[in-house]
């Protein structure tokens, strides 16, 4: 029995150890993903930890100025809380941002399997937005083909129909026994032989009705897990491009015209035609929209790396795709 049933035991234990092994590999681009997500958070941090110091020096500027058209009795009080306000908010932001940094590198630390009084590290400086992914057709083809989850599940179809083929084979049980006894010929003797149950009654029904079961259900995981992979990609992609538009969209209509304010009003400042004020207002501004465009940049990593986990591998612009990924 043990001999009959060993090529078809070893080819489910096979099949299972494969599934096992594609389940670790998506567990490691789960990892990826969650790398780059936490390296991302990071990097927005720290360039929002910049910039709130930035615009906090400059409402603390504005904060000076404002008392001092008090004391000169140029404004009432009332008029200059509200920057003074402005300039005690910025103030305890620059804490709580601190916090968001120290959060955001210990969890990038921990992900990364680094102590916290491992080596340190510096952050990369900030890329331009990647070009878009090919369109969603041929990714999907590529997701469904490079996914180890997808893999996975097909192996498990595979073994739930070597579990059946071994369900199959043990409708009939046959023993090799050794027989000894003491009425021989001669007495005592002992010899081999064989026990056969006959499968009149007992075919291994339960056997096999489980192992039909299980092969059914890995079937209908192996279309769940396509439909899921499917709904990933579409969402990773919407994502991204909508982010990629954000950030172009910003850096083209929103920063340019702040930045001329603001050297115009340097300019203005320079010639004695205005005051200070103004200068630090633009500046206010300028610092408040470029934080938003960090933010904007952050969505994009985060999508491309959504993207890239969906796909299973990075994911190429379609200029960058070669005649043979076509």
């Amino acid at each position: 029995e043990v001999l009959w049933e060993r090529p078809r035991r070893i080819a489910s234990a096979r099949r299972a150890a494969d599934v096992t092994a594609q389940r670790l590999v998506q567990s490691g681009l789960d990892l990826v993903l969650a790398v780059r997500t936490a390296y991302a958070d990071l990097r927005l941090a720290t360039e929002r930890q910049r910039l709130t110091g930035d615009r906090a020096a400059v409402l603390g500027r504005t904060e000076t100025l404002m008392a001092a058209r008090v004391v000169a009795g140029d404004i009432a009080a009332i008029d200059a809380r509200p920057t003074q306000v402005d300039a005690a908010s910025a103030r305890l932001e620059i804490e709580r941002v601190a916090q968001d940094v120290t959060v955001a590198r210990t969890r990038l630390r921990l992900l990364a399997g680094l102590t916290e009084d491992g080596p340190a590290f510096d952050l990369a400086a900030a890329r331009e937005a990647d070009a878009a992914c090919a369109p969603q057709a041929a990714r999907l083809r590529e997701a469904l083909i490079a996914r180890p989850d997808v893999r996975a599940a097909e192996l498990a179809v595979e073994a739930a129909a070597a579990r059946l083929g071994w369900e199959k084979s043990r409708i009939l049980t046959l023993s090799a026994v050794l027989d000894a006894n003491g009425a021989g010929r001669d007495g005592f003797e002992a010899g081999p032989g064989i026990d056969a149950s006959l499968p009149i009654f007992g075919r291994n029904q339960g056997g096999r009705a489980r192992a039909t079961a299980e092969l059914q259900r890995a079937a209908a995981a192996y279309v769940a897990i396509q439909q899921q992979v499917a709904a990933e990609l579409r969402e990773a992609l919407a994502l991204s491009e909508q982010a990629r538009q954000s950030v172009a969209a910003w850096r083209a209509r929103v920063l340019p015209p702040l930045e001329t304010n603001l050297a115009d009003a340097e300019r203005q400042l320079s010639g004695g035609e205005t005051s200070q004020l103004p200068v630090l207002e633009h500046r206010r501004r300028l610092i408040d929209a470029q934080i938003r465009a960090r933010e904007f940049a952050a969505d994009v990593e985060r999508a491309r790396a959504r993207v890239d986990r969906a796909i299973g591998r990075s994911c190429p612009a379609e200029s960058e795709e070669t005649p043979r990924d076509r």
